[in-house]
């Protein structure tokens, strides 16, 4: 049964996706056919140290892996329980997949032009979708279902970017690049008066907008290792890129009882806008765009990796046994770099 509390809609809906398919490409001259793709030849990456602590974190002479150079805008990186990777490519309106000696497929199309992606506790995929203008999720028999797509009657905007509390609370930024973007949505009018960050709760069926003072585009979404603090990319910039005075900064708020507060700026951004973000488990923040950023804790910049990309859009930490990798998603790029500390747990 669908119920209507608090202003959250679950509709409920359960819609099937045509089953995953591969893709052929080629690469160095052969055809590589049965949904195998291997990775290209490394690509060079520029490791710039802002601070001593960069080196304990990514290796100097550090080179990047290229996974695919086809897609059209890679986005929403996220390793499953099975050491796949996943990823949006959302004008293409694909979810990609890369697996180790297995190559590059497709996971799922059409995917509705899906940005973001999560995990919950029980491994399933929660995602950030355009197409729907909602929360979906991956159910165990492969079918999606509609988490939550209203908020008092009207329609969200454009979820983009989403993350799992311990407690099962999902969390995702709700701007309007998506619905505004014909590219990278059915396009529509927003609903909600402005663009903001939600909390819902599965168990509850309640979705509670959160009081963020000074966010104006909420994009990329990361918490602390300990879920006390979220961090949220300011992207207003992207709406008007002549406009300097836009916001394009990290704002950090604490957490407490699944509500917001004490926001204030973290970093600013610059060049460009920051996208998606990440926290390692030390405790540092890895931001997308130009390449990725990485501050501390406590907003000190650490260093940069610069790639051949000019735009990136998100990344993502994953680890095989002792082994730390970054997965960059850039422009039509998505990359693999080693690195010397693994994601956050939270």
């Amino acid at each position: 049964m669908c119920l209507l509390i608090n202003g959250a809609k679950c509709m409920n809906r359960v819609f099937r996706y045509p089953g995953r398919k591969t893709t052929s490409l080629v690469l160095g001259g052969a055809l590589l056919a049965s949904g195998a793709v291997m990775a290209s030849d490394a690509s060079p990456v520029t490791v710039v140290a802002s601070n001593p602590r960069f080196a304990a974190l990514i290796q100097p002479g550090a080179q990047a892996q290229v996974l695919t150079a086809d897609a059209q805008w890679a986005e929403g990186p996220l390793c499953l329980t099975d050491g796949r990777l996943i990823w949006s490519d959302v004008k293409a309106n694909k979810v990609m997949s890369w697996k180790e000696h297995d190559g590059v497929t497709v996971w799922l199309d059409p995917a509705h032009y899906q940005n973001g992606h999560a995990l919950d506790a029980e491994g399933r995929v929660i995602a950030a979708s355009h197409g729907e203008r909602a929360i979906v999720r991956q159910e165990a028999d492969g079918q999606w279902r509609t988490v939550v797509d209203r908020y008092e009657g009207r329609r969200l905007n454009s979820p983009n970017d989403v993350v799992v509390d311990k407690r099962g609370g999902i969390w995702f930024s709700d701007p309007t690049f998506g619905v505004l973007n014909k590219a990278e949505s059915y396009g529509g009018k927003p609903e909600q008066g402005g663009e903001y960050v939600y909390r819902y709760d599965p168990e509850q069926n309640h979705l509670v907008r959160l009081n963020t003072p000074g966010l104006h585009s909420p994009n990329g979404l990361a918490f602390s290792p300990d879920q006390s603090l979220l961090y949220v990319a300011d992207s207003q910039l992207a709406h008007d890129f002549k406009n300097p005075k836009l916001a394009h900064s990290i704002r950090v708020y604490q957490v407490r009882d699944g509500a917001l507060s004490n926001g204030k700026v973290f970093a600013e951004i610059a060049p460009g806008i920051p996208d998606g973000l990440k926290v390692d488990a030390q405790g540092n923040v890895w931001s997308s765009k130009e390449g990725i950023q990485v501050f501390s804790a406590s907003g000190e910049l650490l260093g940069k990796i610069k790639v051949t990309a000019k735009d990136t859009g998100n990344l993502a930490f994953c680890s095989t046994g002792s082994q730390h990798w970054i997965y960059i998603t850039a422009a039509n790029k998505v990359l693999r770099i080693p690195a010397l500390v693994g994601g956050s747990r939270s």
